[in-house]
C-alpha cells in the first residue's frame, strides 16, 4: 500500500502543477489587459483638458461630442476604480470625476465661464490618474516577478520529488546492493525459494553460509562501507560460480550453495576464516566475525531454514 500511495501523491502534485499553469496564463493575460486599458485611459483623461480648452474656444461641436463620448468611458472605469487605494486626490476618484463631468454639463448649457474652472479640474485629475495607474502598473509587474520566481520554485521542487521518487524506486526495485554490488536481500530470497524447491525435487543436498560483522556498529559510514566492500570481495573470491552470494543487511552476508553438503560447506567456511584472518583491513579496532553455516533438513520450509541459518 506505501508504494501505491507514494506513486499517487507524486502524480497528483503533478498533475497540480499542471492544472496551475492555466490560471498563471489568465493572471499574466489579465493583468496586461488591465495595464493596456489602464494606458488608455491615461492618454484619454490627459487629452480632456486640453480638449475642454479647445471646445472652448472654437465653439467646435464635433469635439464636445467627442468630450462626451470620453467622458462616458471615463465614467465606466473611475466607478470600476474606485476603491482603489492607489488614488492620491483629495477626494474619492468617482467625486473628482463627478465634479468635471458637472462642470463640463454647466459649460455646455451655456456658461462661459466654467471654462477654466473645468480645464482645472480634467487636468488635476489626469496628474493623479498617472500616477495611480502608473503605481497599479508597478504593483502588477511586482505580482508577476514574485510569481514566477514561485513557479520556478515549484518546478524545481517537482524536479527533486520525482527524481527522488524515481531513486528511490530503483533501489527498491534493483536487485544488487548499491555499496558492494552483491545480490541483495531480495534476490536471495527469491533464490532461495527457487532453490529449496528444486533441492526438495531432486533430493540433492543444500547449504547455507552466514557471515556476521559482530563490531559493524563501531564504524562510522565511510568506514563501514569501506568494510562491507572488502569483506563482498573476500566472499566472491572463496565461493562458486554456482554459488548465490549476498549482501543481507548491512552487517550480515550470505551465501546460498546448491548441491554443497555439510562437508563442502564447512570447507567454504573454513576459507572464509582463513581469508579475513589474513587480510589488513587498515580499521581499528580489527573488524570481529561470527559464521555460521547449515545444511537443508528434509521437510524444513525456507523460512526455518534462513531463521536457523542465521542464528
Amino acid at each position: 500500500m506505501p508504494k501505491e500511495w507514494s506513486s499517487f501523491r507524486i502524480t497528483l502534485l503533478l498533475y497540480l502543477v499542471v492544472l496551475i499553469l492555466p490560471f498563471s496564463f489568465y493572471f499574466v493575460y489579465s493583468s496586461f489587459k488591465t495595464m493596456q486599458q489602464d494606458t488608455k485611459i491615461v492618454r484619454q483623461s490627459s487629452w480632456i483638458a486640453g480638449a475642454m480648452e479647445h471646445a472652448a474656444n472654437k465653439k467646435d461641436q464635433q469635439m464636445i461630442q467627442q468630450i462626451d463620448k470620453t467622458l462616458t468611458v471615463l465614467s465606466l472605469w473611475t466607478a470600476k476604480n474606485n476603491d482603489s487605494e492607489l488614488y492620491i486626490g483629495a477626494n474619492t476618484l468617482s467625486e473628482d470625476f463627478s465634479k468635471i463631468n458637472a462642470c463640463w454639463s454647466t459649460y455646455k448649457e451655456g456658461s462661459s465661464t466654467q471654462n477654466e474652472k473645468c480645464y482645472d479640474l480634467a487636468e488635476n485629475m489626469a496628474v493623479n490618474i498617472e500616477k495611480m495607474v502608473y503605481m497599479k502598473q508597478k504593483k502588477i509587474i511586482n505580482v508577476f516577478y514574485i510569481s514566477l520566481f514561485a513557479a520556478m520554485i515549484l518546478a524545481l521542487l517537482m524536479i527533486y520529488l520525482v527524481r527522488v521518487y524515481i531513486h528511490k524506486q530503483m533501489k527498491k526495485h534493483a536487485i544488487h546492493d548499491h555499496d558492494t554490488h552483491l545480490f541483495n536481500q531480495k534476490y536471495f530470497l527469491a533464490e532461495l525459494h527457487t532453490t529449496v524447491a528444486r533441492a526438495k525435487r531432486e533430493n540433492s543436498p543444500l547449504s547455507m553460509f552466514f557471515l556476521s560483522v559482530d563490531n559493524f556498529g563501531t564504524y562510522d559510514a565511510k568506514q563501514q562501507k569501506y568494510l562491507a566492500q572488502k569483506t563482498a570481495h573476500i566472499l566472491s573470491t572463496v565461493t562458486r560460480d554456482s554459488d548465490t552470494v549476498c549482501r543481507y543487511d548491512d552487517d550480515h552476508f550470505a551465501v546460498l550453495m546448491p548441491l554443497a553438503d555439510q562437508e563442502h560447506a564447512i570447507h567454504l567456511e573454513e576459507r572464509m576464516r582463513e581469508a579475513v584472518k589474513g587480510y589488513d583491513f587498515h580499521l581499528t579496532p580489527e573488524p570481529q566475525f561470527s559464521f555460521k553455516t547449515t545444511q537443508l533438513n528434509d521437510n524444513e520450509t525456507e523460512e526455518d531454514f534462513i531463521e536457523r541459518s542465521r542464528k
